[in-house]
């Protein structure tokens, strides 16, 4: 069976063909009014005064086009649009989160900002356009075409020579438009992005007395971004503001038609109004074709992107070849050299070379200053990484695949402590050993004073050491915490020996006593040392 476009545009089932309809349904039943109208003006001018039923038909149509303008033409397709760009924004959301660390790499903050608000939302609206408002705007023209027929066959020919004039007048700012929204995507993200970095680090850039320079940096991502819309809101302008002109120009033709038709005695003065009616009412769904046309060539490269993303959430991680268990049982080996850069050789940045085993129940600690590559291991061992980062081979455990894992930025969340686990339940043993003080009563906020460097430290860890998984990857689990309670989760860490794995970078040699394994990273060498 053939897979289903990600993201698809067009999408005719019969749900979004009764919206067509009902989307016509309002110019149709104005243009409906317009006759009524018409045949009225012409009772009134033959000398007749019975046009009181007539008048009730006018204004019952004439409430109903109102009715359906609002409901049929506008709400439903809207309707449509949001629901859809919702749906696209979890579909992005869950394909973000599920996506290997290499493929997120790929793009920057803006990026990935853009693709779950801007590009999500627009894909809906494109949407709605392509499966309701379009079609509905080209059964509103079929119609008021054979209305104009079936009154006076030269009114319909003139319509029929209009619409590719129309749509030649609007060709040309209709691709300029759609060509200048792929330079739009670009400058976006660069804006987007600084934005959201000025924002995450205005408390750093304050302390290090970085505000001039990041205010220039953002005026200047701000410059970029400001001169390609502006181009693109004249283009516009121009796409929405022609088709007036043009209206007045078909306008003119078609009364002309029904004077000259009035004077020869072949029709009465009300198809003059009648004429000017379907004029007018003709632009609407013309409009809305050429428009909605030129925003769907111009906002492609969204639903591009979209389909992007969802193709590279699919991509393997490349470690599901790694993921089995060694043939002697153990639960890592990696042997080789790992990298901090694609590049190698002199190009490269290389971090160390060496061989590291972890066995099943066993306490690892890996020590190194600063630099020298001790998280990526854990990023490693953990599938947050390139496994190409690594020249050599590696065998890992499915459970460290999927281990807890303590590492930074520790991630904080508006409300309780039991909201900040995610989901999970704290581990009271591991509550105990933490001290958690009154954290477990106050309300948490993300904000960089509301917890100390501590009490984050220990709001990591509790959340790491109270998941069920097997495996524990610790990074720095000493840091920031004071002596007593330092020694209370050293000791409790040497307590889980043979009943889960714990892998854990250390500056001090607290763990050392109850480690089964320790290495250092020395000179670039990764070197068992117990």
């Amino acid at each position: 069976m053939k897979e289903k476009t990600s993201y698809p545009l067009l999408d005719p089932t019969p749900s979004n063909c009764l919206r067509s309809l009902g989307a016509a349904a309002a110019t149709l039943l104005a243009a409906a009014t317009s006759v009524v109208v018409g045949g009225i003006v012409d009772k009134l001018a033959a000398g007749g005064a019975d046009v009181a039923a007539p008048l009730v038909a006018a204004l019952a149509l004439a409430l109903s086009a109102a009715a359906a303008t609002v409901a049929l033409g506008e709400c439903v397709p809207t309707w449509v649009g949001l629901r859809r760009g919702f749906a696209a924004a979890v579909r992005c959301v869950r394909g973000l989160l599920s996506a290997s660390q290499r493929v997120f790499e790929r793009h920057d903050k803006g990026y990935h900002v853009n693709l779950l608000s801007s590009s999500a939302d627009i894909y809906g609206t494109l949407y709605a356009a392509v499966n309701v408002r379009v079609p509905g705007a080209a059964l509103a023209l079929f119609g008021i075409m054979a209305l104009a027929a079936a009154i006076d066959p030269l009114m319909a020919a003139l319509m029929v020579a209009y619409v590719p004039v129309f749509w030649l007048a609007l060709r040309l700012p209709a691709r300029s438009l759609a060509a200048l929204q792929r330079d739009i995507l670009p400058a976006q993200d660069a804006w987007l992005g600084e934005s959201k970095r000025i924002v995450e680090s205005k408390r750093a850039i304050n302390a290090s007395g970085a505000d001039t320079y990041f205010s220039a940096r953002y005026r200047e991502r701000s410059d970029a971004y400001v001169g390609t819309i502006l181009r693109y809101r004249f283009l516009e302008t121009l796409i929405s503001n022609a088709p007036t002109l043009l209206a007045c120009v078909l306008a003119a033709a078609m009364m002309g038609v029904a004077a000259w038709r009035c004077t020869a005695g072949a029709a009465g003065v009300g198809q003059v109004l009648v004429a000017y009616s379907l004029a007018q009412l003709v632009q609407a769904p013309l409009t809305a074709i050429v428009q909605h046309v030129a925003q769907v060539r111009g906002n492609l490269p969204h639903v591009e992107r979209l389909r992007g993303a969802a193709a590279e959430a699919s991509e393997p991680s490349g470690f599901e070849a790694l993921a089995t268990k060694g043939s002697d049982g153990s639960a890592a080996h990696v042997d080789g050299t790992l990298w901090a850069t694609p590049e190698r050789g002199e190009d490269g940045k290389r971090l160390w070379a060496g061989s590291f085993d972890v066995r099943p129940g066993e306490l690892v600690v890996v020590r190194g200053a600063n630099g020298t590559g001790k998280s990526r291991l854990l990023d490693f061992l953990r599938a947050l990484s390139d496994p190409a980062d690594l020249d050599g081979e590696a065998v890992l455990a499915p459970e460290l695949l999927d281990a807890a894992y303590l590492t930074y930025p520790v991630p904080v969340f508006t409300g309780d402590l039991a909201y900040n686990l995610l989901g999970g339940a704290a581990d009271q043993e591991v509550a105990r050993a933490l001290d958690l003080g009154d954290l477990p009563e106050r309300a948490i906020t993300d904000h960089p004073l509301n917890l100390s460097l501590g009490e984050r430290q220990k709001l990591g860890l509790l959340r790491a050491l109270s998941r069920p998984e097997p495996a524990v990857l610790l990074d720095e689990p000493l840091t920031n915490l004071d002596a007593a309670t330092g020694a209370r989760l050293c000791d409790y860490l040497a307590g889980l020996r043979g009943r889960r794995t714990v892998v854990a970078i250390m500056h001090s040699n607290d763990l050392d006593a109850a480690a089964d394994r320790i290495y250092e990273i020395r000179d670039g060498r990764l070197e068992r040392v117990k």
